[in-house]
């Protein structure tokens, strides 16, 4: 029994042995493979389906490339485990970014470096799952982090997109996830390491740039998509953030409201018993900031520490 178990666990390194270095499952972005990779890697183990990394640019999760977490892509893992392939000087901003299974793209805005789309992990950094809470009652109770998509589960939708954004696989495509502030404030973190979700301040420091370049008082048109935001509400996209309308989840019923209408970003800091946040309206030409209640749902960019 021994020598059998040997035999079965060596076969795949010796079977995998000349295509390790296209196993990348470097699920935190940080060109290391780590504690952090480990946890994402076993958190899917056993799952099988075809997933936006299998055609991510430099990014192979799948060792077999059979489209599933098995020991077929667990064990080749071990054996670079707490190496680092690449590290973090190969990648530049403006690159794409893999981080749980999706490939980000990224924009640099004058020293800052963002996600030019909204996050859609259902893992804190960590590896971590977030508890992905659908049912609109229990979303309105939690006092927990949480995440959904935006029109999935049960609540009332309401949405003014050119997409059917009550499709919760049309909505995730187009807008990521939504984030309750709970999620926002737990230590375990959401964004890849060496990124943060931004603070108060960092958004604050956005705008500034934005009225540098002469948008004062227009920074949500140099923010917002130039399409598919309600009534003309588009804007120009001048810095390539890349805006888009993906509406929230209300706290105090859970509905989801205003997808192609609105915008609402989280900050990570708190405002007492709330948090600041981010809004853009396709009526407005502005930026809005403002607190919210820890049990809204709204979306989540990343920035770069």
């Amino acid at each position: 029994m021994r020598c059998f178990l040997v035999v079965l666990f060596c076969f795949p390194l010796v079977c995998f042995a000349q295509e390790a270095l296209d196993f990348h499952p470097d699920f935190d972005g940080d060109g290391c493979y780590g504690a952090v990779d480990l946890t994402s890697l076993l958190s899917m183990f056993g799952n099988c389906g075809m997933m936006d990394s299998d055609a991510a640019t430099g990014f192979q999760p799948y060792n077999s490339g059979d489209s599933c977490y098995s020991a077929f892509d667990l064990v080749p893992f071990l054996a670079l485990f707490g190496t680092c392939e690449g590290g973090p000087s190969t990648w530049t901003c403006g690159e794409p970014l893999a981080y749980d299974g999706h490939g980000y793209a990224t924009v640099e805005v004058e020293g800052q470096c963002w996600f030019s789309e909204n996050l859609r992990s259902n893992h804190y950094t960590d590896g971590t799952t977030i508890d992905e809470v659908l049912d609109a009652a229990t979303w309105a109770g939690l006092s927990s982090g949480a995440t959904v998509i935006f029109g999935e589960g049960t609540g009332g939708c309401s949405e003014l997109s050119p997409l059917d954004a009550c499709d919760e696989a049309v909505s995730l495509e187009a807008f990521g996830r939504l984030y309750n502030g709970f999620a926002v404030a737990d230590p375990r973190g959401l964004c890849p390491a060496g990124w943060h979700v931004p603070s108060d301040a960092d958004w604050s420091a956005l705008e500034a740039t934005l009225a540098d370049l002469g948008y004062a008082g227009q920074e949500g048109v140099a923010l917002k998509t130039t399409s598919g935001w309600y009534n003309s509400g588009s804007g120009q996209d001048v810095v390539g953030f890349s805006a888009e309308p993906g509406g929230y989840r209300f706290r105090n019923n859970g509905v989801f409201l205003d997808a192609g209408a609105s915008a609402y970003f989280w900050s990570s800091t708190s405002s007492g018993v709330e948090h600041w946040f981010r809004y853009l309206n396709n009526g407005l030409l502005g930026i809005v900031r403002s607190d919210s209640d820890l049990r809204s749902g709204f979306s989540v960019r990343c920035l770069q520490d």
